[in-house]
């Protein structure tokens, strides 16, 4: 209110100080005769500020003030001008020159503006930070980000960098746009620069490892806005500028999904995630808990996990209903007491072993879970009429090297035998590494990074299948909403990366760059590269660009597969590996199993 007070103050000076200045732009130093028009003022001026009100000059944020708000300052003036004319036409006891009207109403207009951004430039522009930055990208939204720098006292630009031979030299803002992006360091140094922001939204992954090649991270902290298609608005703010992530160095941009068609199907829906405190689990409660479902049952063995899960969606969504189930998705008897309790009508499967390493040294325990528990999910969905079921696949289920791998595709052939007789609808979605799942070989790179300790990579040309959480389930989702019974769908992973390049873009990221690789050699059941088909897999395009359709026809039923697989959970269990490795070729027959 003060503030309002003060501008419509403001206002009222520039407008009388315009009158004035018009008097005597007409009259010159006969003070008589501009006596004479005292009254006639006074009344220009009473009109003016009952019209600013009305305006709407009081309710713009300066702060943010745009074009379109200097015009409606113009718009009130002339208003102000106009009533002012009608006034005096309709009451002849006073009159005004029309010269003095015209010469005040330009007058206040431009004292107006003069005011508005002083008032700018002395409130919003006082560095209140001691951050020096420089913005990296003198388009659109580099410049919307130094105006917001500039008003909220998060630091100073000392510069922009460009590429553009157009803008370097000019001004932007005030600020000058130094000389190529090339020569980063140079200006850091010279002004000692303590953070750099990447304002390039539409920048690809090798456009900002290009950037980050010419930046010592180990000096200053580098932060980005978020891919164009991650903004999903017009305007850009200081919120939006975060962290610089292994998914930017990486390029994996953020994929464009059918959230009416996702949200038809989830909306008052009873939906059940498995293993919903894991890395896809908890991702998956995320985004289904936007979509408003009836209710979200959190399913999984770890009960800390699935508390910090439940808190996070608590605070997140308050309308949303959950409950918290801990279980092992093979207890027969539990996993029936559930789906009486609950009734879930859409299941998410990704309960799981995942660790291949670790699940070679307890074959078991991977075919015991991740076949077993499947097997048990996928009755209980037939028998409580589940109308949709999405089992998580991976790539390491495609000619399979390991019992990790294994388990996952016996998973899959239960999956895609089906029966007739059963309502649900069952679909299985594969894809390979996503980036941060804990447990995962870059959670154990940055444990190792942050140690100062050597990173261990098993081979040199290995290389691994790369997505983001957010993207992977976003595309999860979507193929849920399209899933057809027993259908197979395979998500586009683009290219492989070597595992050395995401070490050290990593230990880059973390401030090393001169971290040291270690090769220690393939560890059982690891591959050198990964596969998402099989040979005689015939992926075909589907409803979305990075989903592919897979054909598939299984050659057995489920009956011989549960029983095939009890054969190898029995060999497993008196550990006779070379038995089950032979047992189960005979529904998997790429397994090619190597023991120590």
């Amino acid at each position: 209110m003060k503030r309002k007070i003060f501008l419509f103050f403001i206002d009222l000076i520039s407008t009388s100080f315009a009158a004035v200045l018009a008097l005597f732009v007409r009259f010159g130093f006969n003070f008589v005769e501009m006596d004479k028009y005292n009254e006639s003022i006074y009344i220009y001026i009473i009109i003016s500020s009952i019209v600013y009100i009305f305006n709407g000059n009081y309710s713009i944020v300066w702060r943010y003030a745009s074009p379109k708000d200097f015009l409606s300052i113009f718009r009130g003036t002339l208003i102000s001008y106009f009533l002012t004319l009608t006034f005096f036409h309709f009451y002849k006891g006073m009159i005004l020159p029309r010269s003095v009207g015209m010469l005040t109403f330009l007058g206040s207009f431009v004292l107006i503006i003069i005011s508005r951004l002083f008032y700018q430039f002395f409130v919003f522009n006082t560095p209140k930070g001691s951050k020096r930055v420089i913005v990296i990208g003198a388009g659109d939204a580099g410049v919307m980000i130094a105006r917001e720098i500039q008003h909220s006292g998060y630091g100073r630009i000392v510069s922009f960098l460009d590429d553009d031979p157009l803008k370097i030299g000019r001004n932007v803002l005030g600020i000058k746009v130094l000389g190529p992006i090339s020569k980063v360091m140079e200006y850091v140094n010279k002004y000692d620069v303590d953070e750099i922001i990447i304002a390039i939204p539409s920048a690809s992954g090798e456009q900002i490892r290009a950037i980050l090649k010419y930046i010592d991270l180990d000096k200053l902290k580098v932060k980005v806005l978020p891919h164009i298609e991650e903004l999903l608005k017009d305007k850009v703010d200081l919120n939006d500028i975060r962290d610089l992530s292994l998914e930017d160095i990486i390029g994996r941009k953020p994929v464009k999904v059918d959230l009416d068609k996702i949200a038809k199907y989830l909306e008052d829906k009873i939906v059940m995630v498995t293993g919903a405190g894991g890395s896809i689990g908890s991702e998956l409660c995320r985004q289904i808990g936007m979509q408003r479902p009836k209710l979200l049952i959190l399913l999984g063995r770890g009960e800390n996990s699935i508390y910090e899960v439940n808190e996070e969606l608590s605070s997140k969504f308050e309308d949303l209903k959950m409950v918290r189930v801990i279980g092992d998705v093979e207890n027969k008897e539990w996993m029936e007491e559930v789906f009486r309790r609950y009734h879930p009508e859409i299941i998410f499967h990704t309960a799981a072993h995942k660790h291949v390493p670790l699940m070679e040294e307890n074959p078991y325990e991977a075919i015991r879970v991740n076949v077993f528990g499947t097997v048990n999910l996928v009755k209980l969905s037939c028998k409580y009429n589940v109308e949709k079921f999405i089992f998580i696949s991976t790539d390491k289920a495609v000619n399979p090297t390991s019992f990790m791998g294994l388990s996952k595709r016996i998973a899959e052939l239960y999956i895609l035998a089906g029966n007739d007789d059963c309502k649900t609808k069952f679909g299985v979605v594969r894809f390979g590494n996503v980036l941060g799942s804990r447990g995962s070989v870059l959670w154990k790179f940055k444990k190792q990074i942050e140690k100062n300790e050597p990173i261990t990579i098993t081979d040199p040309n290995m290389k691994r299948f790369f997505m983001s959480i957010p993207e992977a389930v976003s595309l999860v989702l979507e193929a849920g909403a399209y899933v057809e019974n027993r259908k197979l769908y395979v998500l586009d992973m683009g290219e492989q990366i070597p595992i050395v390049h995401i070490a050290r873009s990593l230990a880059k990221l973390m401030g090393r760059r001169d971290v040291e690789i270690k090769y220690i050699g393939i560890r059982p059941g690891e591959k050198l590269y990964e596969e998402l088909f099989y040979e005689y897999e015939k992926p075909r395009n589907s409803h979305h660009p990075k989903i592919y359709d897979v054909e598939y026809k299984p050659e057995n039923s489920r009956e011989k597969i549960e029983e095939i697989s009890l054969q190898i959970l029995e060999k497993l269990r008196v550990n006779e590996k070379k038995e089950a490795v032979k047992i189960a070729k005979k529904i998997v027959q790429e397994f090619s199993y190597k023991e120590d």
